[in-house]
């Protein structure tokens, strides 16, 4: 690829910051309230529902595999650009009864001025082929297929995620994961870029035998997920 005692456990509890990196190169400022001599141009809304246990998924965005507030913020961001936005007007974000996680704001830019519009979000990729956006990654589905009844390593970005041709001595199989969406909505380097953002979610370093194609009209990736056989963070041995 990059409260209440509630809401803030919530957010304690995914804390990874393995989510969608930011796209779009205007910085956007962040205010309490509309500012004087700035017009609202929209509310703007963010949301998933976390889904990081290990278990059979299927049709899972892929946002909820990496949902935390700084995917959510950007999320936001995104949608104040593509309005020629500048402003994030009393963000708020909160945890809803449902389990999903959701963030808030008005987007506003100078009431004088160009109004710059960058174009809708494509999920563009950056020069680490991750910067995949918040709206492209909930777009895409995951399927998870598990070989192994138990699995909890720490989460990590999609960019640390390692694809292999074949799996690599000392690793073992875990599952078989596959990304998918409709072609108007992402191409295949996004799908991709969401299988290993998914991955990374997991907590799972490697990806092996990716491949690309196109099935029952739906634009997909597949792929083994795969790990060491000991727990760098926790086996002295595993180094």
């Amino acid at each position: 690829m990059r409260f209440s005692v509630i809401v803030g456990s919530a957010w304690a509890a995914l804390g990874c910051t393995c989510g969608v990196p930011s796209s779009g190169p205007r910085d956007i400022a962040r205010s309490e309230t509309v500012p004087a001599g700035y017009v609202a141009v929209g509310f703007t809304e963010a949301r998933c529902k976390p889904s990081q246990k290990w278990k059979s998924l299927s049709g899972v965005p892929a946002t909820s595999l990496f949902c935390d507030r700084a995917a959510l913020k950007r999320g936001l961001e995104e949608q104040a650009r593509s309005r020629g936005g500048t402003v994030l007007a009393g963000e708020h974000c909160a945890a809803e009864d449902d389990g999903s996680l959701a963030c808030y704001a008005t987007a506003a830019r100078p009431k004088s001025g160009a109004v710059l519009r960058e174009p809708a979000s494509r999920g563009e990729l950056g020069s680490d082929s991750d910067a995949l956006s918040f709206k492209a990654a909930d777009s895409v589905r995951i399927d998870l297929s598990p070989l192994v009844s138990e699995y909890a390593r720490s989460p990590r970005p999609g960019a640390e995620v390692a694809e292999y041709a074949l799996l690599p001595v000392g690793q073992v199989t875990l599952g078989v994961i596959r990304a998918r969406c409709e072609p108007e909505k992402c191409d295949p380097e996004q799908a991709q870029a969401a299988l290993r953002a998914a991955a990374g979610g997991l907590g799972v370093p490697s990806l092996v035998g990716v491949r690309c194609f196109e099935l029952d009209a739906e634009r997909t990736c597949v792929a083994t997920l795969a790990t060491t056989e000991r727990d760098p963070e926790t086996d002295p041995r595993a180094h």
